[in-house]
């Protein structure tokens, strides 16, 4: 398990309009299903994303240089550009117990909470929180059994452990 981040060359916006994102995620959705990664949590922001994903192969260097190359030219034919996109190398930590993992995924969930985007978790349109509560139907590529089966037994008590993990609570 790891939790995966990229930011933009320059601290620049990797994200322009809700299109990149969208095309983001269609990319996300390639490499998920070529590269037998497994993402249960997302979050695009304007200038950096977060995954947290799992592999059981050690491919990921290869799945997230297909992700960040394949957006970088999709991102630089659609705005004209033709410098690099993303700063250096992506960064990974490797979640090295359930408790980390799950701290990882509460970080990935809050930061538009805590950069001041929204209110709440479930305000942002472009992270994986209101799928994984069942908001909404979740993308195909993520996988948000694996994810709440770190929560509890059921579904239903899971993602009652999944609200109350990313509430602004302190301590949780």
């Amino acid at each position: 398990m790891y939790h995966v981040y990229s930011r933009g060359s320059s601290q620049q916006p990797i994200f322009l309009h809700e299109g990149d994102r969208t095309d983001f995620l269609i990319c996300l959705d390639g490499v998920v299903s070529r590269s037998g990664l497994r993402c249960l949590a997302y979050c695009l922001m304007g200038n950096h994303y977060h995954l947290v994903v799992q592999t059981d192969d050690g491919q990921l260097s290869s799945a997230m240089k297909a992700l960040n190359g394949r957006y970088s030219l999709r991102f630089n034919r659609r705005h004209g550009r033709d410098a690099h996109l993303f700063k250096n190398r992506f960064g990974a930590v490797e979640q090295k117990s359930t408790s980390q993992l799950l701290w990882a995924v509460r970080y990935v969930i809050r930061n538009p909470v805590e950069e001041g985007l929204c209110a709440a978790p479930e305000q942002w349109r472009w992270s994986s929180y209101r799928a994984s509560i069942g908001l909404e139907q979740a993308p195909r590529f993520l996988d948000v059994a694996r994810l709440l089966s770190y929560l509890g037994n059921s579904a239903d008590r899971a993602r009652i452990a999944l609200v109350g993990l990313v509430s602004d609570v302190v301590g949780v």
